[in-house]
C-alpha cells in the first residue's frame, strides 16, 4: 500500500498562524507532510532580510519536534520564473523529498485555486484549503506588529524592533533603559555585567580579560534569549552591547597582561558577535549628570575629562562598526532624554 504524503510548499516569508494550519491539516489527512519551502535571490523573503536559508532554518525550527513533518527547500534562481516552468519546479522538488511513485502517493494541499488547478491539469490530487485567519505574509511584512500573534516564533527574530541605548557609566542608561520597556511593555535586556559582578563580587577595575570574554558572551545570550521569548511583542530594548563592552575592555585591558586570553581572541570574538547583533536604533545618552557610586564603579571614571573621553571613544567605534544605524543622541536632563528616546522609537515601532 502507498504512503499518502502531503506536499505543503511556499515562500513563507514569514510563516504564520494560518501556514501552520495548513501543516498541520495535511500532516493528520496524510501519513506524513513534506514542507517545500522555495525562493529565489532577491525574492520577497530576502527583501526584508529573510533568505531561503534563513526560512528554511527558521521552519525546521518550528517543526523540529515533529516526526511526521519534514522540510526541505527548494532553489528556485535558475528556474523560470512562476507562472512558468512548472515541471522543472516539480522535477527538482521530486528530487528534493526523493519521491519514488511505487511507493508514495502525492496529495497537494494549497491555498491558491491557480496552483490547484496546474497540478490537477497534471495529475496531481490537491486540496484547496482557503486562508484562515484572514491574514497573509504580505500583511505581515508590511505591519508585523499588528500581526504579531500570527507570527511563527522563529520568524520573529527578524520582524523584532531592537533598541540599544549607550553611553558612558552613570548617565541614567539604565534608568531610561527600564522606563521605555515599561512604556512600551517590552523587554529590557540591562547590563549584563551588573549580575555578573554581583554574583562574583568583583569590581569594574578588578575584572580580567577572561572576565570580559563572559561578558561579551552573557550580554549576547541574555539579549538573544529575550528576543526569543513570549514577553518580546515586536520591540526589545537593550541597555548595553558587545561595543559597549569592547570599550571598557579597552580602557581597562589597555596596559594589563592579557594571560592566556590574547587581544586578539578577544577582538576576534567581539567581531564576531556585533555581526549578529541586529539593531533598529541607537539611543546614545551623553554623559551629563552625577557619577554615582554604586559600590561596583571605578570612581576614577567619575571625572568629567574621563567620562567624556570614554564617551568619545564608545561614539569613534560605534562610527566605525555600527554606522549605518539609525543614531539619536540624548543631551537633555532625563524627561528631556525621555521625551525624545520616545519620538524615536516611534518613528520605527507602532504596538498594535
Amino acid at each position: 500500500m502507498k504512503k499518502k504524503t502531503a506536499v505543503v510548499f511556499g515562500t513563507f516569508a514569514p510563516l504564520h498562524q494560518g501556514h501552520i494550519d495548513l501543516i498541520q491539516r495535511a500532516k493528520r489527512q496524510c501519513d506524513q507532510v513534506w514542507v517545500v519551502v522555495s525562493g529565489y535571490e532577491g525574492d520577497r523573503g530576502e527583501q526584508v532580510g529573510l533568505t531561503l536559508q534563513k526560512r528554511f532554518r527558521y521552519i525546521r525550527e518550528a517543526f523540529r519536534d515533529d516526526e511526521l513533518t519534514s522540510v526541505c527547500k527548494l532553489d528556485e534562481t535558475n528556474l523560470p520564473r512562476y507562472p512558468m516552468g512548472w515541471q522543472e519546479w516539480l522535477d527538482q522538488m521530486f528530487a528534493e523529498i526523493s519521491y519514488d511513485e511505487t511507493q508514495q502517493e502525492l496529495i497537494f494541499f494549497v491555498g491558491e485555486a491557480d496552483y490547484q488547478q496546474e497540478l490537477s491539469n497534471r495529475g496531481f490530487e490537491t486540496v484547496l484549503q482557503e486562508r484562515k485567519f484572514g491574514i497573509s505574509a504580505t500583511m505581515i511584512r508590511e505591519n508585523p506588529s499588528k500581526y504579531w500573534k500570527y507570527i511563527a516564533q522563529p520568524f520573529r527574530r527578524q520582524f523584532t524592533k531592537k533598541v540599544l541605548i549607550m553611553g558612558s557609566a552613570s548617565n541614567g542608561k539604565t534608568t531610561l533603559a527600564k522606563d521605555l520597556a515599561r512604556y512600551y511593555d517590552a523587554p529590557v535586556s540591562l547590563e549584563y555585567a551588573r549580575e555578573y559582578q554581583i554574583k562574583n563580587n568583583v569590581r569594574d577595575d578588578e575584572l580580567t580579560p577572561k572576565d570580559y570574554y563572559y561578558l561579551l558572551l552573557g550580554q549576547y545570550d541574555q539579549t538573544s534569549k529575550l528576543i526569543d521569548s513570549n514577553a518580546n511583542r515586536g520591540l526589545v530594548i537593550a541597555d548595553t552591547n558587545s561595543l559597549v563592552t569592547k570599550g571598557y575592555y579597552d580602557y581597562y585591558m589597555e596596559t594589563e597582561d592579557q594571560g592566556d586570553l590574547s587581544g586578539e581572541t578577544f577582538d576576534n570574538l567581539f567581531v564576531s558577535i556585533l555581526a549578529k547583533e541586529k539593531w533598529d536604533l541607537i539611543l546614545f545618552v551623553q554623559p551629563i549628570g552625577s557619577y554615582i557610586n554604586d559600590g561596583f564603579r571605578d570612581m576614577t571614571m567619575a571625572e568629567d575629562h574621563i567620562r567624556h573621553s570614554f564617551s568619545q571613544h564608545l561614539d569613534q567605534m560605534r562610527e566605525r562598526y555600527l554606522t549605518t544605524i539609525p543614531l539619536v543622541y540624548l543631551a537633555e536632563d532625563y524627561l528631556g532624554n525621555y521625551e525624545a528616546a520616545k519620538v524615536a522609537i516611534d518613528a520605527i515601532y507602532q504596538a498594535d
